[in-house]
């Protein structure tokens, strides 16, 4: 009800979308304010205002349909004779080229185990953790090893990376060695998104100097992105592997793939999942199948 009030502009419109008479939706409005003792919505005419009440509690009530929805989707599968559902966050930015393989080997190893990939990690893939949103999260940072709370984390490092800058080979910076924070002052940054992303370039790169590209071009697609910088359009930033996927031999012809400093930038993939006794073990039996799969791609 408060969601279909909040989406709707009138009181008639509400009840409609809830197939219900207005006077028993005005009542069960009456009814609620009545309950929590204050008012949850002001008329202006027709229109319906929500206040503050009305808001705190359209907060809790999206997320407990949401949650609703995921139990109704579990229960869905466990009627099909699977007995868990394994949540998974990837991050945009990973390269997915492993994933068929390792979710034809865990289904091999865990049939009575559904995995559920979500690209749609939050930010703060901790906290999407621990409001169990998914169970478990990939991840990249710095640091070969994480610092997590034992007791409710687990994490296991997957693999070393390291971040690049891709830009045409007709750039002039092209024949250069390395790329540093400086020679990004004067150029189009071509990115997926304009939101500082923890542990990525922003944080690692451009931040502790002080210093951001000139001009910043947001595109949603990394398709589109490596078109852009095979254009000379922009310039961008991809983990190696990332950049492996979309770049074959011959748009490698087009592209330049440099290190950022004379040292280049290491970063890890990690993966951390609920430290609960139904996650832990299928957890680490999913690193583990995912380590092989990227131990092949590497050999090959």
């Amino acid at each position: 009800m408060i969601c279909e009030l909040d989406r709707c502009e009138t009181v008639k419109e509400a009840a409609q979308a809830l197939f219900i008479s207005q006077p028993a939706l005005t009542n069960r409005i009456r009814e609620a304010e009545r309950r929590l003792n204050t008012p949850l919505f002001f008329r202006r005419g027709r229109k319906i205002i929500m206040s503050n009440a009305g808001k705190r509690l359209l907060y809790s009530a999206k997320k407990i349909l949401q949650e609703l929805s995921r139990a109704e989707h579990d229960i869905a599968r466990l009627t099909d004779g699977i007995e868990q559902v394994l949540r998974v966050g990837l991050p945009h930015y990973a390269s997915f080229q492993w994933l068929p393989a390792v979710m034809k080997g865990f289904h091999q190893r865990h049939q009575q185990i559904e995995l559920e990939i979500s690209a749609q990690m939050q930010e703060q893939p901790l906290n999407a953790l621990y409001n169990h949103e998914i169970d478990i999260a990939m991840v990249s940072t710095a640091e070969p090893s994480l610092v997590v709370d034992d007791k409710q984390f687990g994490s296991v490092c997957l693999v070393e990376d390291e971040l690049v800058a891709c830009l045409s080979k007709e750039h002039p910076k092209a024949q250069q060695a390395f790329l540093q924070v400086e020679d990004f002052a004067d150029e189009t940054y071509v990115t997926n998104s304009t939101v500082p992303e923890k542990d990525r370039e922003y944080e690692l790169f451009f931040k502790p100097r002080n210093v951001l590209p000139k001009k910043v071009l947001q595109v949603g697609f990394n398709d589109a992105i490596i078109e852009l910088v095979k254009a000379n359009i922009g310039i961008s930033i991809f983990s190696k592997r990332q950049i492996a996927h979309f770049v074959d031999n011959r748009q490698q012809q087009d592209i330049a793939m440099l290190p950022l400093d004379q040292q280049g930038l290491t970063l890890y993939w990690h993966l951390i999942y609920l430290n609960q006794s139904p996650i832990a073990e299928p957890a680490h039996s999913f690193a583990e199948i995912i380590q092989q799969e990227l131990a092949q791609v590497i050999h090959k």
